[in-house]
């Protein structure tokens, strides 16, 4: 999720329909809370106007560009009525499971239902999207900070890992470039997993 193109000023949802535009095929990230994530104010997301994701969906079911279903966490294809009318249509657009167990041949599969719409995608187009509903905005700078110690960063890689699976290597790395210290890292991406009782117990074996 790229948080830094917008231009102060700009109204983001004329932003995100052209970067959208740009797009030869979108990927939606469904957890298994996806449907009813709700805003600090108690709301649906989805039923908001202005959630990122529900507009980047939309955006793109309005171009006729390939949406692509992504479950993760055991999570299943939400019915089309519990979709705002906007984006209803993707709930009839066929999905991928991505599992724990079978990661890497999952991965496969997405990566062969993808290549025929890569190929197709002009030379010069300058990105593919996507719109993930599960996770929080970080800066696309590819380095690590240098203030958490390699060998900190993969233990908290494999506490995390028990709990998401592999995607937990991409989840920290990317939490480390904002955060200062362990616990801000253990508390920042303890929020990926679901379930209190189990968040709890990954943040007190991460801080040993």
């Amino acid at each position: 999720m790229d948080v830094d193109a917008i231009q102060v000023g700009r109204d983001f949802r004329k932003a995100i329909h052209e970067n959208v535009g740009e797009c030869s095929i979108l990927l939606a990230i469904i957890g298994s809370e996806w449907v009813d994530a709700r805003s600090a104010d108690g709301v649906r997301r989805l039923d908001s106007d202005s959630d990122y994701v529900r507009l980047e969906i939309a955006a793109a079911l309005r171009r006729d560009i390939p949406v692509v279903p992504v479950l993760v966490r055991g999570a299943h294809m939400p019915y089309a009525d519990q979709l705002p009318e906007d984006i209803r249509d993707l709930a009839y657009r066929n999905a991928v499971e991505l599992t724990h167990a079978r990661w890497k041949s999952d991965v496969q599969v997405l990566s062969q239902a993808l290549a025929p719409s890569m190929e197709e995608a002009p030379a010069s187009a300058p990105s593919q999207a996507q719109a993930v509903s599960e996770t929080r905005p970080v800066s696309q700078n590819a380095s690590t900070p240098t203030s958490l110690d390699r060998a900190v960063m993969d233990r908290v890689i494999h506490e995390l890992a028990s709990y998401i699976g592999p995607i937990a290597e991409l989840v920290v790395k990317r939490a480390a470039r904002r955060c200062n210290s362990l616990a801000e890292l253990c508390n920042v991406v303890a929020q990926e997993i679901d379930g209190d009782a189990d968040r709890a117990s990954f943040v007190a074996s991460c801080r040993r």
